[in-house]
């Protein structure tokens, strides 16, 4: 077989490898350093050599095998689960169609691996969208907590401006672009805008939203994070704890974005007041079921949206702008033989910092 311990351009025939992983035999299970085989390179495909992956609630969610995420396991389909998906290395193999990176360079990858391109929303942009998206650590593709990963559609593979830190760009890839993409679609310049949740996503989108021109509120149920929020950009901060501050912003926020992640059970209801006319509230957390009054809403014309990842346009240009305002995540790195230990810390402690785990 074709070694690929060494740069080349791979034909769509080239070798399977075997990687060396850290992997979930079964829910919830510690992960141990295996090897596994991942498939050939098609003439599409592109494999980096992990320098730095950033930690990211939805791999908690596939270890455990939590909720609506257990049915995109690896563990579905007989297979370890293997996560790993803001991921920051060398390239080191590319398809013979792959030209917009190259051997050699350093690049990322995401939550989102592949797409159809041919669908109504890989044409408009919306490639998370399109009824075929492939997940890089999802349905046994073997995610980046390894020392190699590989994709097939290299269209999902993006270049890193020369000025975007490695460790402090991993976490925007999946998280960052989370938040990003519906402050970008969904607000405007000197928008009003609130931050609820102020742990891995909201402290990225506290940034974005600062350095895009919006007018941030930091919304927090603990006053204790009133000067990290505005130290992140935040011009404001009010503690929902406190109904006296939240009468004194009702209705006055143009968009509110809702960035905790949780299993509990919250009442969204206190801050739907916060909203001005035609305000909007946009949940990208990944929260239990919500209910809503649409009767009172309906006299302000309130909207309640989601939004995901984004497409491979936001990708670009939220890496474009983070290298024109020198913004990254902030970041505590780990070496990658310490996962067990940062997984658990991710689940027990919430605060305004990504783990990254780092290869030599």
């Amino acid at each position: 077989a074709t070694s690929l311990s060494k740069p080349h351009i791979c034909g769509p025939m080239s070798a399977p490898r075997t990687v060396k992983c850290w992997a979930a035999a079964k829910p919830k299970a510690a992960l141990e350093e295996v090897c596994m085989e991942v498939p050939s390179l098609g003439p599409h495909g592109v494999e980096l050599r992990v320098q730095f992956c950033g930690l990211c609630g939805s791999d908690v969610h596939l270890i455990n095998s939590d909720g609506g995420y257990a049915d995109f396991t690896g563990f579905a389909v007989g297979k370890p689960q293997v996560c790993g998906h803001e991921v920051i290395g060398i390239v080191t193999a590319v398809g013979e169609e792959v030209t917009h990176v190259k051997v050699g360079e350093r690049a990322g990858i995401g939550w989102q691996n592949g797409a159809c391109h041919e669908c109504e929303w890989c044409k408009k942009g919306d490639e998370q969208l399109c009824a075929s998206v492939k997940a890089t650590c999802c349905e046994g593709n073997v995610g980046a907590f390894a020392d190699y990963v590989r994709i097939q559609d290299g269209k999902f593979c993006f270049a890193i401006p020369e000025a975007c830190d490695s460790a402090q760009t991993a976490p925007l890839l999946c998280g960052g672009q989370t938040v990003w993409t519906p402050l970008v679609q969904q607000t405007k310049d000197g928008d009003k805008v609130g931050i609820l949740g102020l742990g891995g996503l909201g402290h990225m989108a506290i940034k974005f939203a600062s350095a895009l021109g919006r007018e941030v509120t930091a919304l927090s149920g603990s006053a204790s994070k009133a000067e990290e929020a505005k130290a992140l950009g935040a011009h404001a901060f009010v503690a929902h704890s406190d109904q006296s501050q939240l009468d004194a912003l009702a209705g006055t926020l143009d968009f509110i974005l809702v960035t905790l992640a949780t299993t509990q059970t919250v009442d969204f209801s206190k801050f739907f007041p916060l909203l001005r006319p035609r305000g909007t509230i946009c949940f990208v957390g990944m929260c239990p079921p919500i209910t809503a009054d649409v009767f009172t809403l309906g006299f302000t014309m309130n909207n309640i949206t989601t939004s995901n990842t984004g497409g491979r346009k936001e990708m670009e240009s939220m890496l474009a702008f983070c290298a024109e305002k020198g913004i990254g995540a902030s970041v505590v790195l780990r070496p990658m033989d310490e996962v067990n230990a940062c997984l658990a810390e991710l689940e027990s402690a919430k605060h305004a910092k990504r783990f990254v785990l780092t290869r030599d």
